[in-house]
């Protein structure tokens, strides 16, 4: 399988590489910088705005883990759109999309997003992810999977090879507590490559 992962020396993308290559998979870095790549694997040396359809129109699977700047939240919003206008000039290539767990539902309506569980400082982030899903949702041209983590992912926090799916509502475990680490919302991810769900929000929990 051909898979273009957007932003592979990040701390998401840095794991989906290690767990494909595991799979036996050789999947292409799309980075910025390739001295920070670490692997010997093949490299488009691009940032996402420069990305163009012939750049990706022979992946099987694209995934996206760009993530904007805290200071320039509406880079989430352009990037996809960026990314829905080359996927409409390919054929057969399929978006997996680490997105935000701000689309989740936690009421019938309610995304978490609109409550009070966001801390005003990430507001703005949440709400432009939510803004760029809701474009990619309208879009039938393509295929795509839009993973959402929980309310709470940590890097640093232990794999313990458990992940549970929730649908597009708010995953909560036993313990009462929305979150996964790093680790394992990359173990999620994979799995989706190869079990995809088309057109729909898959959220994760551990």
């Amino acid at each position: 399988m051909k898979i273009g992962i957007i932003g592979a020396t990040g701390k998401l993308g840095n794991l989906l590489v290690g767990k494909l290559t595991d799979k036996g998979e050789i999947p292409t870095a799309i980075i910025r910088n390739q001295s920070k790549l670490t692997i010997n694997i093949p490299i488009i040396e691009k940032d996402i705005f420069s990305l163009t359809a012939n750049d990706i129109k022979d992946f099987d699977i694209l995934i996206n883990t760009f993530n904007a700047p805290l200071d320039d939240p509406n880079q989430f919003i352009t990037s996809t759109e960026h990314l829905i206008g080359i996927l409409k000039e390919t054929t057969g290539t399929r978006l997996v999309f680490a997105g935000g767990a701000g689309v989740l539902l936690v009421a019938e309506n309610t995304m978490l997003v609109d409550t009070p569980e966001i801390p005003a400082a990430f507001k703005p982030i949440a709400e432009s992810e939510v803004i760029a899903f809701k474009k990619l949702a309208e879009v039938k041209d393509f295929d795509w999977t839009y993973m959402a983590p929980p309310a709470m992912m940590e890097y640093e926090a232990p794999h313990t090879g458990t992940h549970y799916f929730s649908g597009n509502k708010l995953g909560i475990n036993a313990e009462g507590k929305s979150f996964i680490s790093y680790s394992d919302y990359a173990d999620a991810i994979v799995e989706k490559i190869f079990e995809p769900e088309i057109h729909t929000i898959v959220g994760v929990y551990a």
